[in-house]
């Protein structure tokens, strides 16, 4: 998957795809242009730009700029999210947005996308290589139940642009399988001034692990109320509140801001108010993130997995967070974050700086106020007020011994080849 994305940004930016005419589009007025974007005031034309994009005959609006000039309501529509993957061809971005959005600070209400087929990117927007900007979403209902349901987030699906200056509010749910969230369900691109409330993140399907290893799953994985499961990129200034929930066996990677973390350059300034809870077990669990941070040699990652980062260890900086997590026999679990992730013979790191940690945590084995496992890791000057099970926690960090392994880490043989 995260090779997969990588090669569609560069798809994206080699085709140089056109923007359809003005002349034969729906919109309220505007040329598509920056200083004259396509207007769109009614649902009906935000439908039929979804269309658009989604049918080809768009092309994806390279390049074109949409201004929303009106608050729309699309209740009781039955809502396609803008731009999808497509699943015959799945290097084909023809299919995806890849224009600039700007809500103008209007608010799209009462969206409700449900889907029980395969599904990479669902949300108000599916698939996006471009820019969402400026949006406040309320009431957005997002519900897919294959087993193959990924990117599934309230307003974007996967992004791999921007999505800046956009607000979640209102009663909010978002259901899936895989990277699951409330701004964007995936995320390789950046996020930055956003916020969500009122916001509950469920995360499907069951794990089974042999004992003594824990290794990456491609279900019950990565939930978070900003982002499901983000690589690479970067997040800054955005603020959380609401409830992420596994109900399944052994989930993996749940965290306040986003459920992993991988690769990424920098987390800074963001809070989050959350109440993790899984049913059966677990792993990879933090007020913040579950499981994230950089590998020390970004040439093998950058060759192998697509993912590119520019720091190691990755920064958490000046972040906040006020954590409930209920995770009876779950493993790795910390008030900021739950552990770094083994592949290609080392742990990825991070360096966590000028955090505060508020966190009641109960069920867990051997948790940590800051983290449930630091290999490389560095904690500097931050203040944890943590609790397991009613009593202060005090070690930064648990002693979880077994490692969280990716599932397409080569380990030490494939990092000396690829070196």
């Amino acid at each position: 998957m995260r090779r997969l994305l990588s090669t569609l940004l560069a798809l994206a930016l080699a085709l140089g795809l056109c923007a359809a005419s003005a002349e034969t589009t729906p919109f309220a007025g505007g040329s598509g242009t920056e200083t004259d974007p396509w207007q769109i005031a009614t649902a009906d034309q935000l439908l039929a730009m979804a269309n658009a994009v989604n049918d080809g005959s768009a092309g994806g609006y390279y390049g074109a700029f949409f201004a929303l000039t009106e608050d729309i309501d699309l209740a009781g529509m039955e809502w396609q999210p803008i731009g999808r993957m497509d699943m015959t061809d799945q290097s084909n971005v023809n299919f995806m947005f890849m224009g600039v959005f700007d809500g103008q600070g209007h608010t799209i209400s009462n969206v409700t996308f449900t889907s029980g087929d395969p599904i990479v990117g669902g949300g108000i927007f599916g698939m996006s290589l471009g820019e969402v900007k400026n949006l406040n979403a309320k009431n957005i209902t997002v519900t897919c139940t294959n087993g193959f349901s990924n990117a599934i987030g309230a307003v974007v699906g996967y992004n791999m642009g921007m999505v800046h200056d956009v607000t979640l509010s209102g009663e909010n749910s978002v259901t899936g399988v895989n990277c699951v969230g409330g701004i964007t369900g995936g995320n390789n691109g950046a996020v930055y001034n956003c916020s969500v409330d009122g916001t509950a993140i469920h995360v499907l399907g069951d794990n089974d692990f042999p004992e003594g290893r824990i290794v990456q799953a491609d279900v019950a994985e990565c939930g978070g109320l900003v982002i499901g499961g983000s690589f690479g990129g970067s997040i800054d200034n955005c603020t959380a509140k609401g409830t992420v929930t596994a109900e399944g066996n052994e989930p993996i990677a749940l965290g306040g801001i986003a459920g992993c973390l991988e690769m990424m350059d920098t987390v800074s300034n963001c809070t989050a108010d959350v109440t993790i809870t899984t049913v059966n077990g677990g792993h990879a669990i933090g007020g913040l993130c579950g499981f994230g941070g950089s590998h020390s040699n970004g040439s093998i990652i950058a060759e192998a997995e697509g993912v590119v980062t520019t720091k190691y260890p990755s920064e958490i900086i000046n972040c906040s967070v006020t954590a409930v997590i209920n995770a009876p026999g779950a493993t790795h679990v910390g008030g900021l974050f739950g552990t770094g992730l083994y592949f290609y013979g080392e742990e990825t790191a991070f360096k966590v700086v000028n955090c505060t940690v508020k966190a009641d945590i109960t069920g867990a084995v051997t948790p940590g106020a800051v983290a449930g496992r630091s290999v490389n890791s560095v904690i500097e000057s931050c203040v944890t007020d943590a609790t397991l099970d009613g009593e202060a926690l005090t070690a930064e960090t648990g002693e979880t011994a077994v490692m969280y392994e990716s599932a397409d880490q080569g380990g030490e043989e494939a990092a000396d080849d690829a070196a």
